[in-house]
């Protein structure tokens, strides 16, 4: 009880000084195991909403419990039904998708198609709770100070062919790294929506989890919403070529529509953080091009990241 009382009043002080819209922490949260580690503020970690709402890096560690530090765990929800590319074409070598049918199935039913208003296919984003989403940066914001938010955009979680079996949602809340908004760091490329409804519910969600050491060699998994192959999600297979501080590189293929992917992995029942479920490392962001010419590349989670990202799966 004293925990709940500490938080609530941290984050009422928040509201008052105009930083986050929202109400009270949410009880129902995610949880998971995470050991002893205690909470970093490395530089990099803010966020600022397309109404202009901000949330500093200290600001977000205060609205994360010490079971979420090392990143989120999965759920497979329910199950039941309710009623312009960024990245350029990335084939390497051999085109080595397959088609996801049907995307009804878990985890694949927590992918979602974000399309305009038009009906165009536009990127693609993954659920990490009930009624929030990640998708790249570039998909909600189109980077740097003279850019600008994106406005009219539709989620459609688990969508195939044209079907929307848990149907469509709009944004309530819709978040990017400054990183991202202020200077257009491909490192920070990434975006967080909090959705009119909670389909979460119903799909589950992947889990997240992140650590400081290298990825390389790690099995990857990309599954998303290629502008090839129309409004179908495919997923490829592949493994980090290179890991960096806060991007990785990796050979699955991808073609424009699969920016926000999840870049995820199965982990085992006895993995450290995020275990027995299926776990994202970083959102895909890019294709073949100035970052690498011989790999695509996400932006990779980090505690920093993930404290920002979890700070606003907590609110309302």
């Amino acid at each position: 009880m004293s925990r709940t009382t500490s938080r609530s009043g941290r984050f009422a002080t928040l509201l008052a000084s105009g930083v986050l819209a929202a109400a009270a922490l949410s009880a129902a949260s995610p949880q998971a195991s995470a050991g002893t580690l205690t909470p970093l503020v490395p530089v990099g970690g803010s966020l600022v909403s397309s109404t202009g709402a901000t949330l500093t890096a200290a600001q977000a560690v205060q609205l994360v419990r010490a079971d979420q530090l090392a990143g989120t765990p999965a759920s497979a929800g329910r199950g039941t039904t309710t009623a312009q590319p960024a990245d350029t074409t990335s084939i390497i070598g051999t085109d080595n998708r397959f088609r996801v049918t049907p995307t009804t199935t878990y985890p694949y039913r927590a992918n979602i198609l974000i399309e305009r208003s038009s009906g165009a296919l536009h990127c693609t984003g993954f659920f990490v709770s009930r009624d929030t989403l990640l998708t790249a940066g570039h998909c909600v914001h189109t980077g740097g100070s003279a850019g600008t938010w994106y406005s009219g955009l539709r989620f459609k979680p688990a969508s195939d062919g044209g079907t929307s079996p848990y149907g469509t949602c709009t944004s309530r809340g819709t978040w990017a790294f400054t990183n991202w908004v202020n200077s257009a760091d491909s490192n920070y490329d990434i975006g967080i929506v909090k959705l009119n409804c909670a389909a979460g519910d119903s799909t589950g969600w992947y889990g997240t989890w992140w650590q400081s050491a290298s990825l390389d060699g790690t099995f990857t998994r990309v599954s998303g919403y290629p502008g090839d192959k129309p409004k179908t999600q495919w997923m490829s297979y592949g493994s980090v070529a290179a890991s960096q501080a806060d991007r990785i590189f990796y050979a699955n293929d991808t073609v424009g529509g699969m920016s926000g992917s999840p870049v995820w992995q199965f982990r085992s029942s006895t993995a450290s953080y995020c275990a027995n479920g299926p776990c994202v490392m970083a959102v895909h962001t890019n294709g073949l091009g100035s970052l690498s010419s011989t790999h695509n590349s996400g932006a990779r989670l980090t505690q920093s990241k993930l404290n920002s990202i979890v700070a606003i799966i907590n609110t309302p």
